[in-house]
């Protein structure tokens, strides 16, 4: 996490009663990172970002972002939203249907200067994989590329925090590991903090560096995302089922007979799936679930599974009978899940070598929607 010298982070308490069963009461600090908020419906996680935007006033709290207070309670302090430069993004994404792309993006630079504001949305659009879709009309595009128009439309502004309300939960494969690219992407690029909701353990996983666990209201538990959900003794916690690795690639080539499919992983990894009907250079979504990845020292032979890649271990977790590992191949973090005693069998500790064996059928692959 970014320390106090961060340019621009987020340090965050508020208290605010929602209903007669639900008070909220937080304490959030994020610098120029990806945070994960955690936690099961009706914990809060919506209305703990509304309060941190504005959008809602805290009956309590003191919120500062970059330096700047923009909530103080016991001062008096509240900042109108349209002052505060937090950017959105929503399940629904919320475009203006009367105005084109082009003007969804750059809707929040009004009153800059014409060749400043079309500098910019240019700039976003490339960033956010939309500039072919500039010059089209809302309800002609797919929902991957109205979230990315509702991405785009979010950074155009600059702003110092962007908040992610469970933006990929109504999309299919392709379109969420687009956006979610374009995320980790945008973020890296503008140096900004990210606090994203989920549901989903392995998004949180892969794509956040903090977690902060919500549960009726309260933040339990915060730290590395697959330690804390590892670690919470709540039942729907304790393990990690249905664990995917999703991952965004290229049709490199094809073995002879079409028995076989290379694919190149954005990221420098290369991965052999059964035949895939599509052309080299085709883009494609490539899925392969933790639990059909077996964990190895080392290079095995005599194996039948056609791939074998070498990676290094960022994070362990072992809860009861089970543990995920966390493995870095090049720039893909992979998620892998196997017995409590197989870290120890295999001798594997963060930033130990280790080897991913991952037959050629486990690689499921679906179509790129762009």
């Amino acid at each position: 996490m970014s320390g106090p010298s961060s340019p621009l982070t987020l340090d965050a308490r508020v208290a605010s009663r929602v209903h007669p069963g639900l008070t909220i009461d937080a304490t959030i600090r994020l610098g120029d990172e990806i945070g994960v908020l955690f936690g099961p419906s009706g914990a809060g996680k919506s209305t703990l970002l509304r309060l941190l935007a504005g959008l809602v006033r805290p009956d309590s709290g003191l919120v500062t972002l970059a330096g700047e207070t923009l909530f103080d309670s016991a001062r008096g302090v509240d900042v109108p939203l349209r002052r505060r430069r937090i950017g959105m993004i929503f399940q629904d994404d919320l475009l203006f249907p009367h105005l084109d792309v082009a003007g969804n993006v750059g809707f929040g630079l009004a009153g800059t200067i014409r060749a400043d504001r079309e500098r910019r949305v240019a700039e976003v659009a490339a960033s956010c994989g939309i500039a072919s879709l500039l010059g089209r009309h809302v309800e002609t595009l797919s929902g991957g590329e109205r979230q990315r128009v509702g991405l785009a439309r979010a950074l155009a502004p600059r702003p110092r925090l962007l908040l992610c309300d469970e933006p990929v939960s109504a999309l299919d494969l392709p379109g969420r590991r687009t956006l979610l690219d374009r995320l980790r992407a945008v973020q890296r690029a503008e140096g900004m903090p990210v606090l994203y909701v989920t549901h989903s353990p392995s998004e949180a996983i892969t794509l956040g560096t903090r977690l902060f666990l919500l549960d009726g209201g309260r933040l339990v538990a915060e730290g590395p995302p697959a330690e804390v959900l590892a670690g919470t003794r709540r039942a729907e916690f304790l393990h990690l089922e249905g664990v995917r690795n999703v991952f965004s690639g290229r049709v490199a080539g094809h073995g002879e007979g079409r028995e076989w499919t290379r694919l190149d992983l954005d990221g420098g990894t290369s991965l052999i799936a059964a035949y895939v009907d599509a052309p080299p250079g085709a883009a494609v979504s490539v899925e392969v679930d933790g639990d059909d990845v077996l964990l190895a020292a080392g290079p095995v032979a005599g194996l039948s599974a056609r791939n074998q890649v070498e990676g290094r271990v960022e994070a362990i977790a072992v809860h009861g009978r089970e543990a995920e590992v966390v493995v870095m191949v090049g720039g893909l973090r992979w998620l892998v899940g196997t017995l409590a005693s197989t870290p120890d069998v295999l001798a594997l500790a963060p930033g130990r070598s280790v080897h991913l064996v991952i037959k050629a059928r486990s690689v499921r692959v679906e179509y790129s929607l762009d």
